[in-house]
């Protein structure tokens, strides 16, 4: 089962922690969170696998915090 982790309307922050995730091992899926699914200055969804949640969590607090 997929969990939406993060939700976002900076496509770049969603690229980078999509990045940091991917090079943790944690498989990721995006979509739109716009109920058309456009979009279009729209939010965007992170989401993992249930199992991987708390992990994913964890690397996303880590790379918010260093990057302040």
């Amino acid at each position: 089962m997929w969990t939406v982790v993060y939700v976002s309307r900076n496509k770049d922050k969603i690229d980078k922690l999509i990045g940091v995730l991917d090079r943790s091992g944690i498989i990721t899926m995006l979509r739109p969170a716009d109920r058309d699914g456009s979009c279009e200055g729209g939010a965007y969804e992170i989401l993992v696998p249930k199992t991987e949640l708390d992990q994913a969590q964890d690397i996303i607090f880590d790379t918010e915090l260093s990057a302040k």
